[in-house]
C-alpha cells in the first residue's frame, strides 16, 4: 500500500474520534444527478455595463443550465419600458414592439459557455405584481417571445432555448404575484398553449412555489388540480428552498420526498422535480462568514446527489447585483466586483468533482461531513465538505416554523414558512482530520500525480506519488470546520 504525506500541508491523521476514513471504490461506478444548473446575471452588457462577467466560473464549475429569471427577460403584465413587451397596445407581431436586446446578450453569453437557458416568464417583480389584464393577448405576447428564442423569430439566437417555466413564488405573500389563485392558472394556460404552438416539443413546467411545505395550498394542490382537470402539461414541477430557518442541507432531502409523493399521488408520476433556486441564506436579514456558507453549498452539492430532486439551480451564482431590487442580494458568490472568495471557489470545486462517473464513497456523515468522487477519463476527483452548522440551529424549536420580514421600500412584509422536522444528527461529529483511501484504482505500481485545491485559495501539488500493487492510494489530511477540499488524482 503507497500511503502519501502532502509534503507543504501534510498531517498525521489523529488517533483519537475526532478522525475519519473517507473510503472511495474505484472500481463501483454509477450517475450523477444531473444537478449542476445556476441561477444569475451572466456578465455586462450594453444596458448594465457594470455586471462582472461570471461566465468563466460557469465554465470552471461545469454550468449545464441558467434559470433567467433575475435578468431583464421579465414580462410585466402592464406597461414597463425595461419589458420584454414594453407596451400592451403596441402590435403583438411586429418585432419592433419587443425588447429583445439584454436578454440576447445574456442568452449568447450563455450559450458561449456551453450550458443551457431555462426561460422563467414572469413579471417585473417587485415593481408589478399583477395578472395579466387580457389573457388570450398575453399568451399571444408570450407565443412570439418563444418563438424568438425557440425559432429565431425576429434575428433569434442561433440556438434554440428547449426548457420555459411559468411563474417565479406566486405563494410569497403579496411579493410575487397579486392576483387570485384562478388568475395565475389561467396565466399558465396561455403560457402552455403559447409555447406549444411553437413547438409542441418544448419542455414546460412551474411555477416555482416559495414555500413548499405548506399543505392544501392554492400553488401546490390548487395548481396541480387545476392542471390536471384541464389536460395541461407539466413536465416539471418547480420550488424554492433556502436554510435560513434550519441551517439543514439535509432539508433538500425531507422537502423533495414531500413534493415527489404529492406529484405521484396526484397523477404526476412522470412530472420532474426541479429546484428552481437554492442557497443557504436568502433573507436579508440573515448572515454568516463567506466559509460557513461556501462549506454549506459544497455539502449541500454533495447530499443533494441523494434526493428525489431531477434538476437543481444554485441562487446566486453571480456578484449579488441586482437589476430590480436595487442592492446587492447576499447569497452572491465573490466579492461585488467580482472576485474570488470561499462561496465561488465552493461552487467551481463541486462542479468539477461531480462530473464523469460517480464512485462509491463511505465514511461520511449526515452531520455536515460530506464526501463524493468521481472518475473522468485518467482523473479521479474527491471532493470533500467540513460543513458545522452553528449553535444557533442546535438550539430546540418551540415549533417547526419559521417566520421572517422582507424589507421593500418602506414596507416589511412579516411571511412564515413551515420547515421539515429538526435533525439531532444535524450537530456537527466535530472531525478534524481524514484518511482519504482510494482503492481499486486501475493504475497499480505506476505513479500518478495529486493536487489539493481548497476554498481558501490555496492549490497544493501536483505531486507525484506511487500507487500500490493492489491499486490503492491514501492520503491524510486535517481538516478544519467550514473547510473544502477537492483531491485530484491523475494518471499522465
Amino acid at each position: 500500500m503507497s500511503h502519501i504525506d502532502e509534503s507543504s500541508a501534510a498531517v498525521t491523521a489523529a488517533t483519537d474520534s475526532a478522525a475519519r476514513t473517507l473510503v472511495i471504490d474505484a472500481g463501483v461506478e454509477s450517475a450523477f444527478r444531473p444537478l449542476n444548473g445556476v441561477g444569475g446575471i451572466p456578465g455586462p452588457v450594453t444596458e448594465h455595463p457594470e455586471f462582472p462577467d461570471m461566465t468563466p466560473l460557469w465554465r470552471e464549475a461545469g454550468v449545464t443550465v441558467v434559470r433567467s429569471f433575475d435578468w431583464l427577460s421579465r414580462l410585466d403584465t402592464r406597461d414597463n419600458p425595461t419589458s420584454l413587451f414594453p407596451h400592451w397596445d403596441a402590435d403583438i407581431d411586429d418585432a419592433a414592439s419587443y425588447n429583445f436586446a439584454a436578454t440576447d446578450e445574456w442568452v449568447q453569453a450563455v450559450h458561449d459557455a456551453g450550458a443551457e437557458v431555462m426561460f422563467t416568464v414572469a413579471s417585473s417583480i417587485p415593481s408589478n405584481k399583477l395578472p395579466a389584464q387580457d389573457v388570450n393577448r398575453y399568451g399571444r405576447v408570450v407565443e412570439n417571445i418563444v418563438r424568438h428564442y425557440s425559432r429565431g423569430w425576429a434575428n433569434g439566437p442561433a440556438k434554440p432555448i428547449r426548457i420555459y417555466e411559468f411563474g417565479d413564488q406566486p405563494d410569497f405573500g403579496p411579493l410575487h404575484f397579486g392576483g387570485r389563485p384562478e388568475e395565475f392558472y389561467a396565466m399558465y394556460r396561455a403560457f402552455c398553449e403559447a409555447a406549444h404552438r411553437v413547438d409542441p416539443t418544448l419542455t414546460v413546467g412551474g411555477p416555482a412555489i416559495a414555500f413548499p411545505l405548506e399543505a392544501e395550498a392554492p400553488y401546490r394542490e390548487g395548481f396541480l388540480d387545476y392542471v390536471r382537470a384541464d389536460d395541461l402539461p407539466l413536465h416539471f414541477f418547480s420550488f424554492l428552498w433556502f436554510t435560513d430557518g434550519s441551517r439543514d442541507p439535509l432539508d433538500y432531502r425531507s422537502v423533495s420526498r414531500e413534493l415527489r409523493a404529492l406529484l405521484d399521488g396526484r397523477g404526476f408520476g412522470e412530472t420532474d422535480l426541479t429546484l428552481s433556486y437554492w442557497n443557504y441564506l436568502a433573507v436579508p436579514s440573515s448572515s454568516a462568514p463567506a466559509a460557513e456558507k461556501g462549506a454549506f453549498q459544497a455539502a449541500t452539492a454533495i447530499y443533494l446527489q441523494d434526493t428525489v430532486i431531477d434538476h437543481a439551480f444554485f441562487f446566486r451564482a453571480d456578484t449579488g447585483r441586482d437589476p430590480h431590487y436595487g442592492f446587492v442580494d447576499p447569497a452572491g458568490v465573490g466579492t461585488v466586483d467580482g472576485g474570488p472568495d470561499e462561496r465561488s471557489r465552493a461552487l467551481a470545486l463541486a462542479g468539477r468533482a461531480l462530473t464523469g462517473r460517480r464512485l462509491a464513497v463511505t465514511g461520511g456523515d449526515e452531520s455536515g461531513l460530506a464526501c463524493a468522487a468521481g472518475r473522468d477519463g485518467d482523473v479521479v476527483r474527491v471532493l470533500v465538505a467540513n460543513y458545522v452548522a452553528p449553535d444557533t440551529a442546535l438550539v430546540e424549536r418551540e415549533e417547526d416554523r419559521f417566520t421572517f420580514r422582507i424589507p421593500i421600500g418602506a414596507q416589511r412584509i412579516e411571511l412564515g414558512l413551515s420547515l421539515p422536522p429538526q435533525r439531532a444528527e444535524l450537530a456537527s461529529a466535530r472531525v478534524s482530520s481524514v484518511t482519504v483511501r482510494i482503492h481499486d484504482l486501475p493504475w497499480r505500481e505506476r505513479e500518478v500525480f495529486l493536487t489539493r485545491r481548497s476554498t481558501n485559495g490555496t492549490v497544493d501539488g501536483p505531486h507525484a506519488v506511487g500507487v500500490s500493487d493492489e491499486g490503492v492510494v491514501e492520503i491524510d489530511l486535517a481538516l478544519e470546520p467550514q473547510s473544502v477540499f477537492l483531491l485530484e488524482v491523475e494518471a499522465r
